[in-house]
């Protein structure tokens, strides 16, 4: 299993065979038009993120030791880096989820505002975490097991 890191390194390496920003973006638009789709009912407050000037939610689930996410945006943008995200964070075990940060996005060089600047993409970030440190919070220390799975 990659860690958050080398997921990261794998991305920036994909996007380096594109020599063009346009290229770069037309691929980071297929990276969102392959997400699976999010049901209407979890695109709720709870799930939606605040501070992204786009809607955007992202579903967080804690399962047999993992987080899985899921992810829609009304933005053809912030839907590709969100999927970017859900591949980060597919299967990430619990020790790692507080070390995502999003260098990784300014080494793909579609943009020239630096990630810790963006407060959109900042504001993903955290949501994550905040709902990363929830689940852990809700886990059972007696069995290590979450109850409903969702955050």
């Amino acid at each position: 299993m990659q860690t958050i890191n080398e997921l990261s390194h794998d991305i920036v390496d994909e996007f380096a065979v594109y020599n063009t920003v346009d290229a770069k973006y037309a691929h980071l638009f297929e990276i969102g038009d392959q997400l699976v789709p999010m049901e209407e009912q979890v695109k709720n407050e709870t799930n939606k993120v605040r501070g992204c000037q786009s809607d955007l939610w992202f579903e967080l689930q804690y399962r047999d030791g993992r987080f899985h996410l899921k992810a829609d945006s009304d933005s053809m943008v912030i839907k590709g880096i969100a999927g970017l995200l859900v591949r980060i964070v597919e299967n990430c075990p619990p020790a790692e989820i507080q070390q995502l940060n999003l260098d990784f996005l300014d080494e793909l060089e579609i943009w020239k505002l630096a990630s810790e600047r963006n407060n959109g993409l900042m504001a993903m970030l955290q949501h994550i975490k905040q709902q990363a440190a929830r689940a852990l919070g809700e886990l059972d220390t007696s069995t290590g097991q979450s109850g409903s799975g969702n955050v």
